[in-house]
Order: structure tokens, then C-alpha cells, then sequence
């Protein structure tokens, strides 16, 4: 059945489809470029490293055994060099048995009493809670390999608690992340929805735009979360916004005092008065010198309109908050759309 009248105007379902396709398209590609940001920073910060380390020291209730772990060869042979020396930058990841071996043997050098080292000595001060948790864990475990075993049970149930609050920190930053990618490209949800829903040659142009993304881009590629994908999560925004102008995306400023100069690049003309943009509505490459600017464009900042600014917040809030969805969420959800705009294309002519 085709979703289109026989008018030749759209249906409410060929237009709730479009709109759905529009606005998941590009909370996708901000949902995506924000992922990246995160993953970039946390690459940059060894957020994972960090986190492991701290879930570690609290695992063993000691920083100090912690440290001794980690300078076990076994561990810093997982590290890498950096500007402290060539062990300084530590592992993202450590696999449960080089974990449980290295304890072992950091516990067997500090003297903790563990039924397998055949040791009474008494531990160091500092090392009394390490030793608790520890033998705790390992009663009744004689055999050296059963305490490895249990020890990387022990480890792996408690890193997925670890990988929560890793999780957590993340989604927090995708946030921060997001509400500020919004808010520099002026993503505002109410605008881009008003846009879309009413204007038809936008939105099926942008419609077509998401189909043939979707359709030519693996979803593990759409929604990765490194540099490439962050480059063309922001080239595929900057495309719609040079080719397709009625995408209300940047900010643009009116200056009354200031007219435009004739032949001026870029310059933004509306209602006889400047307006200074961003990003730049003309690619630098164009041999176009201005465009003539709406006095109504979304784009344009009311300064004296305090429900401007009410209404203007209210969209980059909710837009930071789709974008938070995550970009797996958004691919999804677009995929979806774009399969029932297809199945509703009307047949070819030939066709009853």
C-alpha cells in the first residue's frame, strides 16, 4: 500500500515517517560525533586505566598492595612507555589470570598468610585488610591453581561492577559532551522539529540523505566512537548544512549598524541589515559572495525576546538529552523508519 494520497500531497503517515527519519538522522550523527568526543578525551586521560586502577585498590582494600601488583612483571609487561618512564602508562585491561598470578606472587613477597605459601608470619600493618580479604576468599584452597581460579572468579565478578561505574562516567561526559556540541551548533530540537514537520522538500531531501546513509553504512561503522567517526559524524552535518541551507543549524547575530558591503564574502543579508553567522553558511570554496537571509530564519538570535531565549534553552535541553540516547539507539530507530518509508513507496507505473 502506498503511504501517499492520490493528490499527490503527502499523508500524515508518509509525513510522520519522514519527520521520524529526519530528526533520528540527525540526532544520530550528533549522538555519534559526541560518543567520539568522549572517547577521544578518555583515550587522551586513560580514563580506563584509571578506573581499573582504582577498582583494583579498593578490591584488595590497599593502594600500597595495588601498587605492588601493578609493579609485578606480569603486570608491567602490560604497560606502556610514557613521560614518566617506560612502564608509566598502565593497562586498560588485565587479564584475569596475569591478575591472580601477580597477587599471588605480590602476596607470597609481603608475607600475607595464605594456606598455599605454608607462611606464619604476620603481615605488614598496612596490609592486615588485604590479608583478611584474601584469606577469606581463599579457604579451604590448598591447591595453587585452585586459588588462581578462584581469584580470577573473584576478579571478574567484581569488574563488572567496575565497568558500571566506568558506564556511568561516560554516559555523565556524553551529556556534557552533547549539550555542548548542541549548543555550538545551535541543535535545537524544537527548531529542527517545527522545520522538518513543516517544511516537505526539507524533509524529504534529508529523508533521502538518512536512506542512503543507512544503506550504505554498516551499523558498527555508524556508530563508532573514535576519531574517523567523529570526522565523518561532523563532514556529514557540515554537507547538510551547506547543501541543504533550510537545516537550522550555527547562529547568526544581526547587526543593525553595520550594512553589508557590496561583493563582501559571505556576508549574510537580512532585511537590508548584516548578520554575522556561524558556522559560516557559504563554503569557503564557493563562488557565491552572499545569501539572503530570512528575517524569520530560525538561525537568527532575538535578543530582546526573553521566551526567545525560554524556548531556545528548552530545545538544546531536549536535544542534549536525545543525544545521550546513545548512537546505537538512534541507528536503530533510523533503520527502522527508513524500512517503513520503503516499504511504502508507491509502486512504479508499470505496476497495479
Amino acid at each position: 500500500m502506498s503511504f501517499l494520497c492520490c493528490t499527490g500531497e503527502p499523508s500524515v503517515i508518509t509525513t510522520i515517517v519522514g519527520f521520524a527519519i529526519s530528526m533520528a538522522f540527525l540526532f544520530l550523527m550528533l549522538s555519534a560525533a559526541s560518543s567520539a568526543i568522549q572517547e577521544i578525551v578518555a583515550n587522551l586521560f586513560r580514563w580506563r586505566a584509571a578506573t581499573l586502577e582504582t577498582g583494583l585498590a579498593g578490591l584488595l582494600m590497599s593502594s600500597e598492595f595495588k601498587d605492588l601488583v601493578y609493579k609485578q612483571p606480569l603486570i608491567q609487561g602490560l604497560c606502556s612507555p610514557g613521560p614518566s618512564g617506560p612502564y608509566s602508562r598502565k593497562p586498560s585491561y588485565i587479564p584475569a589470570t596475569t591478575l591472580a598470578l601477580a597477587i599471588l606472587q605480590t602476596a607470597q613477597d609481603q608475607g600475607l598468610r595464605l594456606e598455599a605459601t605454608g607462611t606464619s608470619a604476620p603481615a605488614p600493618e598496612n596490609f592486615a585488610n588485604t590479608e583478611r580479604v584474601l584469606a577469606a576468599l581463599l579457604r579451604d584452597c590448598n591447591d595453587p591453581a585452585e586459588q588462581r581460579i578462584r581469584i580470577e572468579h573473584w576478579f571478574n565478578q567484581s569488574m563488572e561492577r567496575v565497568s558500571g561505574w566506568y558506564k556511568r562516567k561516560s554516559h555523565l561526559w556524553i551529556w556534557i559532551f552533547g549539550g555542548a556540541l548542541a549548543l555550538l551548533l545551535n541543535a535545537d530540537a524544537i527548531t529542527l522539529s517545527k522545520r522538518f514537520w513543516n517544511d516537505q522538500t526539507l524533509r524529504e531531501a534529508v529523508a533521502a540523505e538518512a536512506t542512503q546513509y543507512v544503506q550504505s553504512t554498516p551499523r558498527d561503522q555508524a556508530i563508532g566512537d573514535d576519531q574517523g567517526q567523529l570526522d565523518q559524524s561532523l563532514h556529514r552535518l557540515n554537507l547538510l548544512r551547506e547543501q541543504l541551507p533550510g537545516v537550522p543549524l550555527g547562529w547568526c547575530f544581526v547587526d543593525p549598524k553595520a550594512p553589508p558591503k557590496p561583493g563582501e564574502k559571505a556576508a549574510i543579508q537580512t532585511d537590508g541589515f548584516k548578520a554575522s553567522c556561524w558556522p559560516d553558511l557559504i563554503h569557503p570554496s564557493s563562488s557565491v559572495t552572499h545569501v539572503t537571509l530570512a528575517s524569520t530564519d530560525p538561525r537568527l538570535v532575538d535578543r530582546g525576546e526573553w521566551s526567545w531565549w525560554l524556548w531556545k534553552i528548552a530545545g538544546l535541553a531536549a536535544t542534549a538529552l536525545a543525544i545521550s540516547q546513545g548512537a546505537p539507539f538512534w541507528f536503530d530507530l533510523l533503520q527502522k523508519a527508513v524500512n517503513l518509508r520503503l516499504a511504502g513507496n508507491p509502486p512504479s507505473a508499470g505496476k497495479k
